[in-house]
């Protein structure tokens, strides 16, 4: 099997498989069955395996995409456990069935789908059916958020031949929740995965695109019942208003090294000094274009709900205040009865023990001019804005509003669920902001 191939972009642009650094001593599966011991190849990808009896999926899958063969295929569903790698070391289909957790695909089904004819392309796509290919993805997540990224990942209109290569896997980390069938093994669910993305541009020059998705409380929200319910309330109760840098279940376009310090692997030079987000703060003086530094925090992690929002070269960056000031989208009425337009409605509260004025500050829906405010909020107060337009918030699918400060400076930014958008009449609260999850220094 030919598996990913590194000279794809070009025989003068390698990009080889990732490393491992120290932290993966011993988490990585090697095998005499396996090329350089490690490495198990379909056709059009490669997977490495992590070896540790609670995790048994793949560190990462590394594809080519070639747009320009792509094939609608059937799927076959039928999925395999690869004996070469052994079946001790893959989650097989007792950790998936009856329960919210889907196969999800590191590397895609569609996107390995291509060849020169209809029989490789659907050779490739039923390669895509191995275990080792598989990972716990919550159905919400791997049907919403992650099938996203794939669809721009798939369809990607930046590259100037139509050829891609894409690196993904789970990542073990902030959010510890655990799977144990009857009879079978623990297993550990992946708290997030990662997504790294290499091209070509017009220009033929390599451009990088890195993001990582938790996979966190709202994708596993119909897990937790009432209990869940329980514990956010009290941690509202405890004040755990804050924690903003990593809202729940949302794609964040981030620095490779990032992927790297919280997978343990090391991707070549070229694609972690490519990527266009810093992960070091450049020194006072360092010679930076206008823009080129919003963020007070670092490594710098940029949500995104739609492609526009995608950081490239030379993209002009929002300056992110959301730690500095304490005023707020506290809730908003995304899908109003009767009148759509001149019942949906905004709340912004002011936490700080200071009075805000308003003047010059906006709303924003992320697609559209932005809404104007005015007026002042004193310490603890909030206010209604009614009507919106000329913003416009969904009824069915997710999206993100934002607040800005009269400076520019983006100073909250919520996100409501396609659930939240489709409850006619009801109110999305955005009092909660989790915790428990990585915070930025």
């Amino acid at each position: 099997m030919t598996g990913y191939d590194p000279l794809f972009l070009g025989a003068d642009l390698p990009i080889p498989l990732p490393g491992f650094s120290a932290a993966l001593d011993g988490a990585v599966l090697r095998a005499p069955t396996l090329d350089a011991e490690v490495f198990a190849h379909y056709v059009n990808y490669t997977v490495a395996m992590n070896r540790l009896p609670h995790r048994r999926s793949a560190v990462f899958a590394a594809l080519n995409i070639d747009q320009t063969r792509l094939r609608g295929v059937s799927r076959s569903d039928r999925w395999r456990i690869d004996s070469r790698i052994g079946a001790e070391f893959q989650l097989d289909n007792a950790y998936y069935h009856s329960n919210p957790w889907d196969r999800g695909h590191l590397a895609r089904r569609t996107s390995a789908a291509w060849g020169d004819s209809n029989a490789e392309a659907k050779r490739a796509s039923d390669e895509t059916f191995y275990y080792s290919n598989a990972s716990l993805q919550h159905a919400r997540y791997n049907q919403d958020e992650w099938l996203a990224l794939e669809d721009w990942v798939k369809d990607l209109d930046l590259d100037a031949d139509g050829r891609i290569s894409s690196f993904s896997g789970p990542i073990y980390d902030s959010f510890v929740r655990s799977l144990e069938p009857d009879g079978r093994p623990l297993a550990t669910v992946p708290s997030a995965f990662f997504k790294v993305v290499c091209f070509r541009n017009t220009a033929r020059a390599l451009e990088v695109r890195a993001f990582i998705l938790e996979q966190d409380t709202d994708a596993l929200a119909d897990w937790g019942g009432r209990e869940g319910v329980r514990a956010e309330l009290a941690e509202i109760a405890l004040g755990a208003l804050r924690g903003r840098t990593r809202y729940d279940n949302q794609r964040y376009q981030v620095t490779v090294a990032e992927i790297e310090a919280r997978t343990g692997l090391v991707f070549p030079d070229i694609v972690a000094q490519t990527n266009p987000l810093f992960f070091t703060k450049p020194a006072p003086g360092a010679d930076q274009p206008a823009g080129d530094l919003p963020d007070s925090q670092f490594p710098e992690a940029r949500e995104v709900d739609d492609p526009s929002e995608i950081v490239g070269p030379g993209s002009d960056r929002t300056v992110i205040a959301d730690d500095d000031v304490d005023v707020f989208i506290a809730a908003a009425l995304v899908n109003p009865k009767g009148a759509e337009r001149e019942g949906e409605w905004i709340s912004i509260a002011n936490l700080s023990n200071e009075t805000v004025n308003l003047a010059g500050w906006t709303l924003s829906d992320t697609l559209r001019p932005r809404l104007t405010l005015s007026g002042t909020l004193g310490p603890g107060e909030a206010t209604r804005v009614q009507p919106i337009a000329p913003l416009m918030l969904a009824n069915h699918e997710a999206r993100a509003i934002e607040l800005y400060d009269d400076a520019g400076r983006r100073i909250d930014r919520v996100r409501y669920t396609r659930e939240q958008a489709q409850a006619e009449g009801r109110p999305a609260i955005f009092a909660y902001r989790n915790t428990a999850f990585y915070r930025q220094p």
